[in-house]
Parts: structure tokens; sequence; C-alpha cells
């Protein structure tokens, strides 16, 4: 099968394998499509030249997350006022980022098997789990919609991921990714697309097999401990949050909530990220012109202690730091009595949301979407807060997306993890749909529960197979109350964190290292004798 020789014909399949795979995460949630999304991609890369590959990648990462990251033009335009032809250009921007990431995985994997006559289901994977990991820190860390998310539905399949974090999951759909391509179009010789083809098919069968085994295992286990926990959904309007006249009005829905929570029982009441709208600071001096916050903290205290019930929420702070006075972004836990038992203030920051990334270099061409607070501190560690016996951590926001926060929570003992966070930013975007899925994979990974608890949705409990319960609908006030169970225990991914990641950054920098000082297959050789060479070393036809 060849391609037509129309010049729109490849890009036109970047664009398509682009399309499939933002498809394939929520809200569309086909996920499905992940699995085989690519194998337009590299149909229209076959045969072309290297400079010509990465650009098509580059087209597909591109097309994939403007179709992914379409919310921030939401978050710009109505919420930060941005005009809508303007606020699309830091979204395209952005996705052009994300592009780039895939453009330099995609050839990085086919440079280094055209260079060392190897198989691309080989390079592939590697190189793509690789990028994925760099894309997680590096050079500021913006790890949404990695491969792997696009598998969260299926419990059973992706319970490895306690082993490899979700890097393994998108290394795995990825392989069966050029699995499919090189045996539909026959790629390469019959015995390397057996080789790959039953290397694919135990490797899922192992998975699937270990999943269920582990899925019960996990249910067979009696836990070590439960809380009762009520997740408060204030579901108050980004528009009116931050307006003064609306305090009240706020404080009183909360302050119902919780009072109505109490009363079945909660061992913990939960508000979202920022549900307290003032100033919460951990002790009563506020200089005289925050008055109203004092008084305001003084209620919240009360509130507590008058439904014996403490209360974890969210709340802005002010502090000095380097001479310098600048705000927090902060999670609190007031006891049943009335008193502040500790605080944690959020350490993985959103670029251009809460501060700016190289200030010096970028102050004067951006501003952040949340006005009001300035550039925030961030926190320098995390807080485990103990209820009844239970050690619970936060992750505020978008920090459930970055598996080490998580995964070094529970490796000082966490037993639950709670994501309070505010997705009003969104409106009925994708973006709260894609945060739940991704929060998801931290339960799999550190087999510990989750608590999800958003200002306007979606709320919910992920049990610590990954299962979401519990879940409530975007934009309703409602108060959910659960049992959360916790079992002690530390997966491997917990206790070495991403050393297979790792291992993939590093066979990827060697193989293109090898591959940079190593003279082109068949340099020198007769060109007649080039197909015969190439077929010998097992390349494509």
């Amino acid at each position: 099968m060849k391609i037509s020789p129309n010049k729109w014909t490849r890009p036109g399949l970047a664009a398509l394998s682009g399309l499939a795979l933002a498809a394939a995460f929520p809200k569309i949630d086909m996920n499905l499509c992940a699995w085989v999304a690519f194998v337009p991609l590299f149909y229209a890369m076959e045969g072309q030249s290297l400079r010509r590959v990465f650009g098509y990648a580059l087209l597909q990462g591109f097309v994939c997350y403007v179709g992914s990251l379409y919310w921030v033009v939401i978050a710009l335009h109505d919420f930060a006022s941005v005009p809508t032809v303007l606020a699309i250009m830091p979204m395209l921007l952005l996705a052009a980022i994300m592009g780039t990431y895939t453009a330099v995985a995609i050839w990085s994997g086919e440079f280094t098997a055209r260079r060392l006559g190897m198989p691309s289901l080989l390079t592939m994977p590697i190189a793509w789990t690789a990028l994925e990991w760099v894309r997680t820190y590096f050079p500021i860390g913006f790890p949404w919609n990695l491969l792997g998310y696009a598998a969260y539905r299926n419990v059973e399949l992706i319970q490895f991921a306690e082993f490899t974090g979700v890097y393994g999951v998108s290394a795995l759909i990825m392989f069966f990714n050029v699995v499919a391509y090189i045996v539909i179009f026959q790629v390469y010789s019959r015995r390397i697309q057996t080789v790959g083809l039953g290397t694919l098919t135990g490797t899922m069968a192992l998975a699937l097999i270990f999943g269920s085994w582990r899925i019960h295992q996990l249910s067979a286990t009696a836990p070590q401990g439960s809380l009762k926990i009520a997740m408060v959904q204030g579901d108050i309007p980004q528009s009116l949050k931050w307006d003064p006249k609306f305090l009240e009005t706020s404080f009183e829905i909360y302050r119902m909530q919780s009072a109505a929570a109490a009363q079945q029982g909660a061992d913990l009441i939960v508000w979202p990220e920022a549900a307290a709208t003032f100033f919460f600071q951990p002790d009563d001096r506020y200089p005289a012109r925050f008055a109203d916050d004092a008084a305001y903290r003084q209620r919240l205290l009360e509130l507590a202690a008058r439904t014996s019930a403490p209360i974890l929420f969210g709340a802005p702070a002010f502090g000095v730091e380097d001479n310098r006075v600048g705000f927090y972004n902060r999670a609190y836990l007031v006891s049943s009595k009335g008193r502040v038992e500790g605080w944690y203030d959020k350490i993985q920051l959103v670029p251009f949301g809460e501060y700016v990334p190289l200030r010096k270099l970028l102050g004067g061409l951006v501003n952040r979407v949340v006005v009001g607070f300035g550039d925030m501190f961030a926190g320098r560690e995390q807080t485990l807060f103990e209820v009844r016996r239970g050690k619970l951590a936060v992750l505020i926001c978008y920090e459930s997306v970055f598996p080490n926060l998580a995964r070094t929570a529970v490796q000082r003992g966490a037993n639950i993890l709670m994501n309070i966070t505010n997705d009003a930013w969104y409106g009925k975007s994708s973006a709260p749909y894609q945060l739940l899925a991704m929060a998801a994979m931290r339960s799999v990974e550190t087999k510990a529960p989750m608590v999800r608890v958003a200002n306007t949705g979606i709320s919910a409990v992920i049990q610590s197979d990954g299962t979401i319960t519990a879940r409530t609908s975007l934009f309703k006030r409602t108060t959910e109350t659960e049992h959360v169970y916790w079992r002690q225990e530390k997966t491997v991914y917990v206790q070495v964190g991403d050393i297979f990641a790792e291992t993939c950054l590093a066979l990827t920098l060697i193989g293109l290292g090898i591959a940079l000082v190593r003279p082109r297959p068949g340099a020198g050789a007769p060109q007649e004798d080039l197909s015969t060479l190439m077929s010998a070393n097992g390349h494509r036809r």
C-alpha cells in the first residue's frame, strides 16, 4: 500500500493521528484510540527524511494538544478578560511546545532505529517514555495528558504502574502502536513481526493477569484504618469567588454544608482549594487593615469547635521571604477544638498562573491569569496531617499530575492523599475530567486512596486500585460523605521512584550518542546493494 502523491496526504495523516490521540483523553474519552493513534503518523513518516519525520510528528503533537488544551482560552477569556483572539495565542504556543516534545521523542526513536539498524519497536517506546519524563520536570514541568493516562479506565491493565509509574503504561501503549503498524503494513521481516506481536501479546496478558490478581488481593486484604470524610463542593462561581461583597455568602455556604456533614458523623470535613476567600494566618496577628480577615478566621475556628469535627481547607496566606512580602496557596487543618493543627504550602505552582517563570526575561511579555496576589511563594516540603490515627498529605490543584509529589508523600507515611482544587477556571470544558483521570493514576502507583474535593467539581474518592467512586457532577452544590479505607503498604514505585523512566532516558541518550558517531547505514556501499543490506539487517522494506 502506497501513499497518494498528493502533497497534503502525509500532513493529513499526521493531523488525523493528533485528532485520534486527543479523542483518547477525557472529555471524549475514546481511550481505545490511544492504542492505534500513532499508526497514521508512522505511515506518513515511512520513507521520509528525518527532517520531515520531525515535522510530521510536530504537527501531530500540535493538533493533539490544541484538542486537549483548548480550555486555556476559556480561562483567559472568561476570567482574565483577555479578548478571544489574544487568548488563543498562549494556547497555541503551549500546544506548539508540547508538540515539540512529541517531535523530539518520535525523531529520536526513528533516528536511532535508522542509524543503528534496529527495529523501531525497540527504540520508539523507550524514546517516548524518556521525553515524557523530561516533560514532567523540565524546563518548568507540564506533564499534562501523558500517554498512559488514556488507559485510566482500564483498571486491570494499569496495575503494573505500581512498579513503573504512569510512564510504564505510556511505554506499553506506544509499543502497541508500533507493533500494530509493522504488522498491518508488514514493514519489517516476518521474524521481527512475529517477535513483536508475541512480545506484545505476552506483555498484555501478564499485565491483565497481574492486574486482576492485584485488585482481588486489595479487596481481600483487611484495611488498617478508615476515615469518614465529607467532601464539601461549594460550587462558588469564579466570577464571584473573590468579590468582597460575596464573602459572607460564600462563608455561609460552607458553614451550612459543614454543619450538615458533622451531623452525619464525619471524621473530617474537607473544603476545596481557596475555599476560604480571606487571608487565614497561622496565628491571630493581623495588620489593622486586615481586621475583617481576622474576624473570619475566628469564625472558622469556632465553626470547627462547634461541629466537633476537624476541617481541612484551602486559603491564601501572606508572609515575608527575603525581605519581600508575598503570598502562599495554603491548606490548613483546624482541629475539632478549634485550633490550627498545621498547614501545607503548595510546592508546584502553576506557571503563568501563580508565578511567572524567568520573570526577568518574560515578565514584560506575559501577565498572570490569577490577578491580585502577585507572584506566590512556593512551599518547600510536604506536611503530614494526622486525623484519628490516619496520616493525610495534601496535593493542591494540579499538583495531582506530578507523580513524584504523591510518591514522596506516601513514602513519608501518608495513608490518604487529599487533592483540594478549584476547577471553576475551566468551565464545562474537558479540563476537570482530564484532571480527575490523571489523579486516578496516583492511587494506582502508590496504592493509597485519594479524596478529591473541587469547588465546582469533579469531587470523588479514588480507591487504591484507581477506581473512581462517589463522583459528583460539575457545577452542583453538594456534600458527599464517604468512608475511605487505607492499607499500610509501599509499592515498588513508592520505594524506587522513576527508575523505569530514568532508565529509558539513559538508554535514549546512549542510543543517540552512538547513532551520532556511527556512519550512516550503507555509507560507501553501491546504491544497488543498499536494499539488500537493509533487508539483511532487518530494516524496513
